[in-house]
C-alpha cells in the first residue's frame, strides 16, 4: 500500500496539464452571468422605528426652541403636520376623512402668593388675614374674590373636614404703590368649635372677577392652602343665657321665644323659637331682627339691623333653620367686624327684649 502511495504522488508530480485546459476554464468564466443579488429589504418595523425616533428628535426640539423668541412656529402645529406627513395625506384629504387637527397655543396663567398675616379666633368664630401678591400686570379690584373658600381641620385641604358654617372673603385693602398686593380677610362663624392645639388650614380656590354671575371670569386659575394652628380659648370671654318662657318678643304678630343667646368677643349667636309661625307664612316672611348691645357707659351698639342705613358692628350675618323635639328652630349668626370687650356689655336687646348679662354670670 505505501509503495502504490508513493507511486501516486510521484505520477501527480509528473502529470502535464494540457494548455486547452486554461483556455477552456477563461472561456466558461467569460460565458457565466453573474446574478446581481439585491440587499434584503427592510422589514416594516424597522422603517416604523426610524420614523417614530424622528419623531422624538423632532419633538424636543421643538420643546426645547418653544421658549425662544424665534420660534414662530407652535410644537402642535410642527407635530400636526409631522403626523400627517407620517399618515401619507395632505391636510384636505385628511379633513375629507374625517381627521381633524385643533391646532391651539396656550400659555398657562400666573400663580399668587398668600402669607398668613393673622390669626384671630374665639370658640365661635375665626378671621384669617392673608396677604396676597398677584403678577405684575394684574390689579386687585373690590370686585375680586375666591371662587370657593373656607377653612378645614387638618395640615391641607380635605373635603371631609369642612369647618361648616357661614363665611365670607373680603377684600381688606390694596397695597398704596403696588395694586397687585392686596390683603383679604376670610372669615367664619361656625356652631363646630375647633379643638385648641388642632392644625386648621384656610383654603382658596381660583380668582374669580365679580360681580357674581352664572359663569364667573376665572383670572387665576388654582388651589392655595395656609396652615395654623387653633389657638387656646379664653373660656370666661364669652357669655352663654339659656332662654325662659319670659324671654319672648313679637314677630308677624306671633310671640317668638328666646331659647338661647351666646355673645362672644367676635360674634352673637341667638336661637328662637319659630313654631308659632305658621311654615307657608314663615317661608316667604322677613324674619331679621334687630340685636343692640347696652354697655355699662349707658351708650348702645347696634348689632344688626333690617335698615340698611344702620350702621350695625356685624360684618356678616346668617340665619339657618332646623328642628328639634317638634320644634322649629331659628338660629341667627352673626360676626363683629371689630372685637368688643364683652366685660363691657350689661345686656342685649333681641327686638324688644332685653336679656341683662351680669344676672347670668
Amino acid at each position: 500500500m505505501k509503495d502504490f502511495d508513493k507511486e501516486i504522488k510521484k505520477l501527480s508530480k509528473e502529470f502535464q496539464v494540457p494548455e486547452t485546459y486554461y483556455e477552456k476554464v477563461d472561456e466558461i468564466l467569460e460565458n457565466i452571468q453573474v446574478d446581481t443579488v439585491s440587499t434584503p429589504r427592510r422589514k416594516p418595523f424597522v422603517k416604523v422605528a426610524i420614523i417614530m425616533a424622528v419623531f422624538c428628535v423632532v419633538i424636543t426640539g421643538c420643546l426645547f426652541f418653544s421658549s425662544a423668541d424665534v420660534a414662530k412656529a407652535s410644537f402642535l402645529g410642527t407635530f400636526k403636520q409631522t403626523i400627517l406627513d407620517f399618515l401619507g395625506m395632505g391636510e384636505e384629504e385628511a379633513q375629507e376623512m374625517g381627521i381633524s387637527s385643533d391646532k391651539r397655543e396656550e400659555v398657562s396663567k400666573p400663580d399668587l402668593l398668600f402669607e398668613l398675616q393673622e390669626v384671630i379666633m374665639d370658640s365661635q368664630n375665626i378671621y384669617a388675614v392673608v396677604k396676597i401678591t398677584a403678577p405684575a400686570n394684574l390689579e386687585f379690584e373690590k370686585n375680586m374674590t375666591f371662587d370657593y373658600f373656607g377653612f378645614c381641620e387638618g395640615s391641607n385641604y380635605n373635603s371631609s373636614k369642612l369647618v361648616s358654617g357661614p363665611k365670607e372673603c373680603t377684600l381688606l385693602e390694596v397695597m398704596e404703590g403696588k395694586k397687585n398686593v392686596a390683603t383679604y380677610v376670610v372669615a367664619i362663624s361656625t356652631d363646630k368649635q375647633v379643638k385648641e392645639g388642632k392644625e386648621v388650614t384656610v383654603f382658596f380656590k381660583d380668582l374669580i372677577e365679580g360681580p357674581p354671575r352664572n359663569i364667573p371670569q376665572v383670572l387665576i386659575e388654582g388651589m392655595w392652602n395656609l396652615t395654623f394652628t387653633a389657638s387656646k380659648y379664653d373660656n370666661e370671654k364669652n357669655v352663654t343665657v339659656k332662654g325662659t318662657e319670659e324671654m319672648n318678643y313679637t314677630m308677624l304678630g306671633r310671640e317668638i321665644t328666646i331659647k338661647k343667646v351666646k355673645l362672644l368677643p367676635l360674634g352673637l349667636t341667638v336661637v328662637s323659637d319659630m313654631s308659632n309661625i305658621p311654615l307657608d307664612t314663615l317661608h316667604v316672611s322677613d324674619t331679621r331682627i334687630t340685636v343692640r348691645l347696652k354697655m355699662i357707659d349707658g351708650s348702645e351698639k347696634i348689632v344688626d339691623s333690617p335698615d340698611p342705613d344702620v350702621k350695625t358692628l356685624t360684618s356678616g350675618s346668617s340665619v339657618s333653620e332646623y328642628q328639634k323635639g317638634g320644634k322649629i328652630l331659628h338660629k341667627y349668626v352673626c360676626q363683629f367686624d371689630k372685637a368688643i370687650d364683652i366685660n363691657q356689655v350689661l345686656g342685649i336687646y333681641i327686638e324688644d327684649c332685653y336679656i341683662p348679662i351680669k344676672e347670668y354670670e
